[in-house]
């Protein structure tokens, strides 16, 4: 408990308040008047009834895609995934919405709490809008923004997608590219999906696995 609430601490401040949540972290209800804990999870993607494919299942592995980030696409191409819903993977606070410009675009982070004392950091980037604020609640499912293709930088409007677990160098940077600093607990979003209970076919169907 102390250890976590210092590194959350000297991540951001605001956060210090996730430390105490611990404390009611045997239930999976969330805090009174507090954030939720992030219980479960699912892909970002908002209409999991489309066709999709994640960029490395179709073209290989390319610039640390997919083990410490994953682009999602649609089926039918180029932008016409563009407002594409985005929603919260998981139940947690908004620590940054904001634009970055260039290839970044705009990016939305979330970072949620498990019961387990995992601290989940999650970035969503590219987007058309973002739909939340830096210090907003969110739910599981509740819309964070939409795909874009970074105000033009791309031919093909996708969600570049990163994950990572909190450790002692803290929250990264909405903008830090998981390639450019690897001391961060960088995760490969479709197999954390898979191994926090999302359903392994409909990961597999979204990610366009060819067996």
């Amino acid at each position: 408990m102390g250890e976590l609430e210092r590194v959350v601490g000297t991540a951001i401040p605001a956060l210090r308040e996730l430390a105490m949540v611990l404390e009611e972290a045997a239930s999976e209800q969330p805090a009174s008047g507090g954030l939720p804990l992030a219980v479960s999870f699912r892909l970002p993607l908002g209409n999991l009834d489309r066709r999709w494919y994640e960029g490395t299942r179709r073209y290989g592995p390319y610039n640390y895609h997919p083990e410490r980030c994953e682009d999602w696409n649609l089926e039918s191409g180029g932008n016409t995934d563009v407002g594409e819903p985005v929603v919260a993977p998981f139940a947690g606070l908004v620590t940054s919405a904001r634009t970055w410009g260039a290839s970044v675009g705009r990016a939305v982070q979330l970072l949620g709490l498990t019961p387990a004392g995992e601290v989940v950091v999650w970035v969503g980037w590219h987007l058309q809008r973002s739909d939340v604020a830096a210090g907003a609640i969110v739910r599981m499912g509740d819309p964070v923004g939409a795909i874009g293709n970074a105000d033009g930088y791309y031919a093909g409007a996708h969600l570049h997608e990163q994950i990572c677990l909190l450790n002692e160098l803290g929250v990264p940077s909405s903008g830090l590219f998981a390639g450019a600093d690897g001391r961060y607990r960088w995760q490969q979003p479709s197999r954390f999906y898979v191994e926090r209970g999302v359903d392994a076919e409909l990961v597999q169907r979204c990610a366009g696995w060819r067996e």
